[in-house]
């Protein structure tokens, strides 16, 4: 979006409530994003491989 792409209201200010709006949504998505990928580091953290069998017995 260049600056003469920005949305007015109806007096032809630049519209706070749309982009306080725009923010919450695109911060909520990363919030989600970044939360799923730390519990997924976590879980790796705590995944436990099984012992390999030997063949040389």
């Amino acid at each position: 979006m260049t600056e003469q792409d920005l949305k007015l209201d109806a007096r032809g200010n630049v519209d706070v409530d749309y982009y306080v709006k725009l923010a919450r949504q695109q911060r909520n998505q990363y919030m989600g994003e970044l939360g799923a990928a730390f519990a997924s580091k976590v879980k790796a953290l705590f995944r436990v491989a099984p012992p390999r069998m030997s063949t040389s017995h």
